[in-house]
């Protein structure tokens, strides 16, 4: 496909990279658009960014625009406006939530006028990665500190929830002295996972680096950022992800790879010994490995977010098959069970077979690689499976902005050569 790139220099890509900085710090999921700016400001702010954004392009490439308005990734996004709006209408569902996920989705293909799926995510992982490194700090340094009255406490933010945050800016950690999850800028753990998960795929099989132990360091920072998390699904998603890479880049074969595999699973043996250990004292409740048992509790007996899961997934199947054309409208869907959080049943569920086949493309385009055995796709497609639907994220532009990319670059081909 042809690109319009703006000049390369690192002025545009200083730009571009605060551009990017600011979506991210403006997503539906944090908690800067939910207690900082707000929910409403935050989206047209966002708005705001996308038109200035096209403005320039479309300032900067208008000796080109007939080339660009007649270009088939038009044509694509007037298929995407036509599926969401056409279901819209015919359900008569006025719904502001489909032109949310409209906007999604042309979003990802007007960036590929002028950039790739490549280039864009070294800017997340980049971006996600220093930001990671600022919420370890807040969490578990200064938070800390203040506490032990070292350094000042920053002023408190309070959620929804009723959940009271320390404002470190761009970290907010719970104002409470023995809780140790990692909420970052999100507007909860189990957000925060797949963001971290989608950061760390980019990171080992669409980012070019100079050096390869960039990539480790990124990786790393990645991974334990995940950890303090204390999701259950990061956890899994994270060691399932691991070993995908461990086998499919083949790292067993290297005797540096072995040793790292070997490490890493009896390091993991150790701290499971070690929260199993000190279980048994008196104290344990105020320790950090508590969560981690407590994880392990959530898991094996039946909790509020399991529950609430598993009644999304039945409720959302239900609807889809009640609807399997043009779905049902969308209140029922969100309000048909108690936090509906399965975002994959939940597009089934509201734009029928259309928009759940058209969201699985898109991340099997993304993530399927033709040379990996099939199992091996199967597998990487299941662990992001796993990472979002675990919560609702079908109006978030970051769940679809690298799938929709890789879906332009990779679907669009291949109608030029059936035509050929």
């Amino acid at each position: 496909m042809k690109q319009y790139p703006f000049p390369k220099n690192r002025w545009t890509a200083a730009a571009f990279g605060l551009f990017l900085f600011a979506m991210l710090l403006l997503a539906r999921d944090t908690l800067i658009t939910s207690i900082v700016v707000g929910f409403y400001k935050s989206q047209f702010l966002m708005l705001a960014l996308m038109g200035l954004l096209g403005l320039v392009f479309v300032l900067y490439n208008r000796r080109n625009l007939r080339q660009i308005v007649t270009d088939r990734r038009l044509g694509l996004i007037l298929g995407f406006g036509l599926l969401l709006i056409g279901v819209m209408v015919l359900k008569r569902d006025w719904q502001m939530m489909y032109l949310s996920i409209l906007l999604c989705l042309i979003f990802p293909v007007f960036l590929t006028f002028f950039t790739d799926t490549g280039r864009v995510a070294k800017y997340y992982v980049v971006t996600l990665t220093l930001l990671s490194v600022y919420a370890l700090i807040c969490t578990y340094v200064l938070r800390k500190l203040g506490y032990a009255g070292i350094v000042p406490r920053p002023s408190t933010r309070t959620n929804d929830a009723g959940m009271v945050f320390f404002d470190y800016g761009l970290c907010f950690a719970v104002d409470h002295m023995f809780w140790h999850r990692n909420f970052g800028i999100f507007r909860e753990p189990g957000v925060y996972q797949f963001f971290l998960l989608l950061g760390l795929y980019l990171n080992h099989y669409h980012v070019q680096w100079e050096k390869e132990r960039s990539r480790w360091i990124f990786s790393i920072l990645l991974a334990v950022t995940m950890l303090s998390t204390y999701s259950i699904g990061g956890f899994a998603e994270l060691g399932l992800f691991a070993v995908f890479v461990y086998l499919d880049k083949q790292y067993y074969r290297t005797r540096v790879g072995r040793w790292v595999g070997i490490g890493c699973v009896a390091a993991a043996l150790a701290v499971v010994a070690a929260v199993f250990i000190r279980s048994r004292m008196p104290d344990f409740v105020l320790s950090p490995l508590y969560e981690l048992y407590d994880m392990f509790v959530r898991l094996t007996t039946a909790s509020d977010s399991s529950v609430d899961r598993g009644s999304a997934l039945i409720t959302d199947l239900r609807l889809f098959l009640d609807h399997p054309l043009f779905g049902t409208k969308i209140a029922p869907v969100l309000h048909g069970t108690n936090h509906n959080t399965s975002s994959t049943l939940i597009l089934f569920a509201i734009a029928g077979i259309a928009g759940g086949v058209l969201h699985l493309a898109s991340w099997i385009a993304l993530l399927w690689k033709k040379e990996r055995n099939v199992l091996g796709n199967l597998l990487l497609l299941l662990i992001f499976l796993m990472s979002f639907n675990t919560q609702n994220l079908v109006a978030d532009v970051f769940f679809w902005l690298f799938p929709v990319m890789a879906l332009t670059e990779r679907g669009l081909p291949l109608f030029r050569k059936k035509e050929a």
